[in-house]
């Protein structure tokens, strides 16, 4: 037989076609089938493209992975560095300690500070001395050395009456220092706290009362 013989039938509202080739072969040709083998040649290429977009995902989720895992890598690598430094770190205060602590013993109960004791001296520079009218009267002079404060004390029977301070860097050539005068009270008392940068002071009383008067005079420093 040659050629093709084709039968078209329809059942059910569907076409189907039976042929028959050149080699005597049947082929049969049933609508239904063929759209449901569209269909599923449709679903089998939507699967083909869904499972190349999800090898591309893969690809991209293994190389995000990679990077990850580097980054981990160092972290890691940058923990260790830290770690070491911390022990490195460690043992240095350890030795700074050591060293503190052998430095706190070596000092303690060792390392004392004493000042030398504050003594007061004292000089009677005149005492109940009669110092006539019209007469001036001088005491003699204190080395005050290296100190700079002082106190003048003691009393005079002349209240309107006042006592000069001299001071000298050679105990020879006396100058009255302007900024110091002693004046007494109503009880014949005085009493002054001077400060001198001079080396020598000594006292002077010039008497301008009328009559005869009697002073006592005290100087003390402290060194």
């Amino acid at each position: 037989m040659s050629g093709i013989v084709q039968i078209v039938g329809q059942s059910s509202g569907a076409s189907h076609l039976l042929s028959v080739d050149s080699s005597g072969r049947s082929l049969v040709f049933d609508a239904t089938t063929h759209t449901k083998l569209d269909t599923v040649e449709t679903t089998l290429t939507a699967i083909e493209t869904d499972a190349a977009a999800l090898e591309v995902l893969q690809t991209s989720t293994n190389t995000k992975l990679d990077t990850l895992e580097t980054t981990l890598t160092a972290c890691e690598t940058d923990l260790a560095a830290l770690e070491v430094l911390q022990t490195s770190t460690n043992t240095k205060l350890d030795t700074l300690e050591t060293t503190n602590n052998a430095i706190q013993a070596a000092v303690e109960g060792t390392l004392s500070v004493s000042a030398p004791a504050i003594t007061a001296t004292n000089s009677a520079l005149k005492t109940a001395a009669a110092v006539a009218n019209g007469a001036t009267e001088t005491t003699s002079s204190v080395d005050l050395n290296a100190v700079r404060r002082c106190a003048v004390f003691g009393s005079l029977t002349d209240t309107t009456g006042n006592i000069v301070v001299e001071v000298s860097a050679d105990d020879s050539s006396f100058f009255v220092n302007s900024e110091q005068t002693i004046f007494v009270d109503s009880a014949n008392n005085f009493y002054k706290t001077i400060e001198l940068d001079a080396r020598y002071v000594r006292l002077k009383y010039t008497n301008g009362s009328g009559g005869s008067k009697t002073w006592t005079c005290n100087l003390s420093r402290k060194a």
